[in-house]
């Protein structure tokens, strides 16, 4: 498997490893991880843990006994894939939708550091469980990494159409605004894949139609409408980042508009750019951007080590940090989305090759 430039697939990960920073580098942001970590477990465990997996659980038991408003922002048939959350206490469910969410993250760090020392291999290990986004959504029992495993096999494999039936369950279960950007990449890279995640999202929405009823789906259209309005910056846990938090003023558009323009340039002159563009993307344009939706970016750090090596590793090591500022975690999501720009000629990488 070959990454951007045609290097070799240990130049991704192993990037971390190179002469500019080596070993060092990846034991401060483990460190810095580890430690900041663990402190937004402690405050925020007792606070918020568990809030989503038991959004989860009430909103099945509501859909099982016909019953409306639980103000879902997921489809209905989340709900009914939900259902076995409701065979156990709350607190057994949230303890199953964090270990899924560890199991993700562990199989995840398995596949991307295969060929590297074992101690490096643990360094990654500890700063991606360390990673403030990944905290939170652990404790809330979100499916932010549920969609980066479904993506995983459209952006690590080469373009066929089974490549994306993952995506479009996903897609039909939680088909949230920050998927639009990834989207419009696949329409360049990955079109195979992308009719497979858009055929298969609209026969399992029709399914969901069909066993909960088209008033359950017309109820959830309502919510999921209004649900991006609903100012959430006075929480810390799940403060809303997104630009569009700030209203469609001009000033706020004109910026939209720039970013837009921006990681549609990069899509279509790289691969591998635009894919980590488009992440960056998600998080600024999507109606609503909560802390724990940034763990989607674990996806782009291998190939946003082969173009952008420097920037991603000092991104990495202020990340914890910076997201002790809603306003600073923004900022810091437009660095990132400059350092995918394509200054220099295309170079046609593509992760998936």
């Amino acid at each position: 498997m070959q990454e951007a430039g045609g290097q070799p697939l240990r130049a991704g990960t192993g990037a971390l490893l190179g002469r500019w920073s080596g070993r060092p580098l990846l034991v401060a942001v483990a460190a810095l991880n580890a430690i900041t970590g663990l402190a937004t477990a402690v405050i925020l465990a007792p606070l918020i843990y568990g809030d989503d997996a038991d959004l989860f659980r009430r909103c099945a038991l509501y859909l099982a006994e016909g019953r409306t408003g639980c103000n879902f922002p997921y489809p209905p048939l989340t709900a009914l894939v939900a259902r076995p959350l409701t065979w156990v206490s709350p607190g057994a469910a949230a303890i199953v939708m964090t270990v899924i969410g560890l199991v993700i993250l562990l199989a995840g760090v398995w596949l991307e550091t295969r060929g590297h020392a074992p101690v490096d291999r643990l360094l990654v290990g500890v700063a991606v469980l360390g990673f403030a986004p990944v905290v939170y959504e652990l404790l809330l029992g979100q499916t932010t990494l549920l969609i980066a495993a479904s993506l995983y096999p459209v952006v690590r494999r080469p373009d066929t159409p089974r490549s994306g039936v993952a995506l479009g369950v996903m897609m039909a279960l939680a088909p949230k605004p920050m998927l639009l950007p990834v989207l419009g990449w696949m329409l360049f890279w990955r079109r195979r894949a992308l009719a497979t995640a858009l055929l298969t999202a609209a026969v399992l929405t029709g399914l969901g139609v069909a066993l909960a009823g088209l008033a359950q789906y017309l109820g959830w259209l309502s919510v999921a409408t209004g649900f991006g309005h609903v100012s959430l910056t006075g929480n810390f846990a799940r403060g809303n980042f997104s630009l569009l938090n700030h209203g469609l003023n001009p000033a706020v558009l004109a910026l939209a508009g720039v970013i837009g323009a921006a990681t549609l340039w990069t899509i279509v002159r790289d691969s591998d750019r635009g894919f980590v563009a488009a992440l960056f993307a998600s998080l600024l344009l999507a109606p609503y951007t909560l802390v724990y939706v940034v763990s989607i970016l674990l996806l782009g750090v291998r190939p946003a080590l082969t173009f952008a090596p420097r920037a991603t590793r000092l991104l990495a090591l202020v990340a914890n940090p910076t997201l002790l500022f809603l306003s600073g975690l923004a900022a810091w999501s437009v660095l990132g989305l400059a350092a995918c720009l394509p200054w220099s000629r295309r170079s046609n990488g593509d992760i998936g090759r």
